[in-house]
């Protein structure tokens, strides 16, 4: 059937908005690529690619934002697989007070990549007052186990809930949320301000999970980083700044050589 003027640019235009929504899906950050959520995610607001930006300096801007009467969050996730090594984030802003049901995220996460199970493969490093449930904590450190070792209950290998007691007079406040993964073990440091890698200065707090391979995940996986809303919606508008993100791999052991005769 001939397709009138006014049929073609209908056509073009829905064409035209499809590839910008399938565009606004996949972003390039910090030397990676990554996938934007549109849908579901953790907690109780689904995920909305609009909630996710990057500024004119390259800064990450994620939201939990109340559009046409429901609220959406934010969460994005790498395309490639990290492993072994020491993972940073810089982040913008009182990320020690927000909403009580707000819940930052900075973690990796395998089962996005079908690498095991939900609750397994799993490292995080999160800023949240889970809607005042964990005794005044504001932050903790989790990790789940390796491949075909998820607890019955889905429960983590290990967990610490903590209070970070920094009291942000700005939003110009910066935080470095750092953690080093190995086979064996896994340090997590959060510190004021933006210490290079390598650098331990300004410590908030800092601590060792030290375990056997099962407990720990073992195989290279997405990074994610998210927004989100744990039981309820926030009571406003909710917004992080995340300057930076790195990621340097463990350097390999040199094979050793042949023993002198």
């Amino acid at each position: 059937m001939k397709q009138t003027p006014t049929r073609i640019t209908v056509f073009f235009a829905i064409v035209l908005s499809v590839c910008c929504c399938m565009q606004a899906q996949t972003i390039n950050w910090k030397g990676h690529p990554w996938r934007v959520t549109h849908g579901g995610m953790a907690g109780v607001a689904a995920g909305n690619p609009a909630n996710v930006e990057i500024d004119a300096n390259g800064y990450l801007h994620l939201k939990i934002v109340k559009r046409e009467g429901k609220w959406r969050a934010a969460e994005m996730f790498t395309t490639d697989n990290l492993g072994f090594g020491t993972y940073q984030w810089v982040i913008k802003g009182n990320i020690y007070d927000m909403d009580k049901s707000t819940v930052l995220g900075l973690f990796t996460y395998g089962p996005v990549a079908h690498l095991g199970a939900d609750a397994e493969n799993e490292i995080d490093i999160e800023f949240s007052k889970w809607n005042d449930t964990c005794h005044g904590c504001n932050a903790d450190f989790t990790v789940y186990p390796a491949t075909g070792n998820r607890k019955k209950d889905g429960t983590s290998s290990w967990e610490d809930n903590f209070h970070v007691d920094f009291h942000a007079t700005t939003d110009e406040t910066l935080t470095t949320a750092r953690m080093e993964w190995a086979a064996d073990h896994i340090v997590f440091t959060i510190m004021k301000g933006i210490q290079p890698i390598g650098t331990v200065a300004d410590v908030l707090k800092t601590e060792t999970y030290r375990s056997k391979a099962t407990d720990i995940p073992q195989v290279a996986s997405p990074v994610g980083i998210n927004l989100w809303c744990f039981k309820e919606t926030p009571s406003t508008d909710q917004s992080v700044v995340i300057r930076d993100f790195q990621f340097v791999p463990q350097p390999k052991e040199e094979p050793q050589g042949r023993p002198k005769e």
